[in-house]
């Protein structure tokens, strides 16, 4: 096994993080920086680019290691469980649709005659697989497995959660952007919990990366095609979303308890946990930051 190997198999999860604000944060940054003096062409290219942070880094992270093969394996597997196909689908739409029930209740106001029509709806689903879904391979398809084993699903979720929710600070400088004028505090509590709900689905899926793939498309789709038609305040809108959020995320910890989030035992999404010591024996990988990893 190659320094570099060795040294990635027992950093994975500090070396994907550093990799992806990197390739993420200078890219968008730098949108910021330019939107100070209009809108230059290459604007639109960066936020695109930006977005793309958590695959490459994963990616990077998983040829590195040399887990590039097995790791590209388990993002193709389809083979999940229908009942969690059917869960990746419907809850979704229901956290939304709940939400809008709880701001309805608080006074809010919904018009319908604004909500983007049918005929957007692909289009809306394919930029949100673009600009959302395909984060999930370094999340939870590299971030995750790694750090579960050490500190379990429910801590590495939070961990996760809310390292996904500082990645996106730059956009809350780029008007127009849906974090823009969104209450931080607000934020990052949702995007925690929404973190827990994608552990629960990609550990009951055995480690299949498509499954909260298409959680967060649908996610983002809903998200979107809903907020169209919201009146009211959109404070009110966020704390409708973080109470259903978090209700959800209460009765899955209640249910499956706080190591695996599910009734699977944890998956290893591909990667190689065993290396090699110094006296050549095979032992357990270790990650640099949160210590030693459990099988």
């Amino acid at each position: 096994m190659s320094p570099l190997h060795s040294f990635v198999r027992r950093h994975r999860f500090s070396t994907f993080v550093a990799l992806t604000f990197v390739l993420t944060w200078v890219p968008w940054l730098t949108v910021a920086w330019l939107l100070r003096t209009g809108r230059p062409p290459v604007v639109t290219t960066l936020v695109l680019i930006g977005g793309f942070g958590p695959f490459l880094a994963a990616v990077l992270v998983a040829a590195a290691g040399g887990d590039l093969r097995p790791w590209l394996g388990a993002l193709v597997d389809i083979g999940a469980p229908l009942g969690v196909w059917a869960a990746a689908v419907v809850v979704p739409v229901a956290l939304y649709v709940l939400a809008l029930g709880v701001f309805l209740l608080a006074g809010g106001g919904f018009d319908r005659a604004s909500v983007l029509p049918a005929a957007a709806v692909p289009a809306v689903v394919l930029a949100t697989f673009i600009r959302g879904g395909l984060e999930e391979p370094g999340w939870r398809g590299m971030a995750l497995p790694v750090l579960q084993r050490s500190v379990g699903a429910f801590r590495a979720s939070i961990v996760i959660g809310v390292i996904w929710a500082l990645w996106h600070v730059p956009l809350f400088l780029l008007p127009g952007s849906s974090q823009a004028g969104t209450p931080f505090w607000l934020y990052v509590p949702a995007v925690v919990g929404i973190s827990v709900i994608a552990t629960w689905l990609y550990n009951a899926a055995g480690g299949r990366v498509l499954v909260p793939v298409v959680f967060h498309t649908l996610s983002n789709a809903v998200s979107v095609t809903t907020a169209t038609g919201v009146v009211g305040d959109g404070f009110t809108s966020q704390v409708g979303l973080l109470v259903v959020v978090w209700a959800v995320v209460v009765i899955l910890v209640w249910r499956y308890g706080t190591d695996r989030l599910a009734s699977k035992p944890l998956p290893e999404g591909g990667l190689d946990f065993v290396t090699v010591d110094d006296s050549g024996r095979p032992g357990k990988s270790r990650d640099d930051v949160f210590g030693d990893e459990q099988t």
